[in-house]
């Protein structure tokens, strides 16, 4: 039943992450959005091209902090749960080490 808690813990913080994430990928996409309307109005190359660049940097950093967040949370899943597996087995006898 403890491990039924951590998979729930895991899962309800991957939820609230892929929301948060999802927010700074949509801020991604707006920056697209923008740049398409100022190219319509005929703004400067550089600029639009320095907007695309930070959307591209803002998504790329965006998705590696993702996947260092789910690794690390799977990390914590797994330690926890292989760890209360050794701590039931090893406290069997209860005698000192």
């Amino acid at each position: 039943m403890h491990d039924l808690k951590l998979v729930a813990a895991f899962a309800f913080h991957t939820v609230v992450a892929v929301a948060l994430f999802a927010l700074i990928g949509g801020a991604a996409a707006l920056l697209d959005y923008y740049t398409k309307v100022l190219a319509g109005l005929g703004m400067a190359y550089w600029i639009i091209e320095s907007i695309k660049a930070t959307e591209y940097f803002l998504l790329a950093v965006d998705l590696l902090c993702f996947a260092v967040y789910i690794a690390r949370e799977t990390w914590l899943l797994l330690r926890a749960m292989l760890g209360h597996e050794q701590a039931a087995s090893a406290g069997a006898t209860d005698l000192p080490r």
